[in-house]
Formats: structure tokens, sequence, C-alpha cells
């Protein structure tokens, strides 16, 4: 988390922006609850209990999420 209060004018982007190096792998994880995240990774692996990622959205107020993979509904490694 970059700031406790957030960026409450903030509008979510679920892009990646085609400027900026991505390192890593792009994934798309659908969780249980239907919320969308797109963002990259170096370590998911199917059938692990979970992943770090950091979402495509620089102006996030997440620098990096910690994943559990049984709370996803779907992971889409992207091009």
């Amino acid at each position: 988390m970059k700031d406790f209060a957030g960026k409450p004018g903030h509008v979510k982007k679920n892009t990646f922006d085609q400027r900026q190096v991505v390192q890593g792998r792009k994934l798309k994880v659908v969780f249980q609850d239907g919320e969308i995240l797109l963002g990259s990774t170096q370590g998911y692996q199917p059938g692990r209990p979970g992943f770090f990622m950091v979402p495509a959205d620089p102006e996030s107020n997440n620098e990096r999420c910690y994943i559990i993979t049984s709370s996803t509904k779907e992971i889409t490694v992207l091009p």
C-alpha cells in the first residue's frame, strides 16, 4: 500500500501502459467476487497456494499484491 488514505478521485485502470516495459508475465486474475485485476508476476505457477503480483495501473494504491489462488475464479496468462 502506498498511502493509507488512498486516492479518493482515482479511477481504476485495468490496462497495461503500452509505453511501459513489463517485468515478468502479464496476468488477468478474476476473483470469486467478480473483481478483475490485471498485473505482472514473476512467481505464478499453477497449483501453488499463492503468488505476488504488481498491478498494471501505476497509479494504483497497491505496489504489490499477494494473490491467494483459492480466492480466484480464473487466472489467465496474457500475451
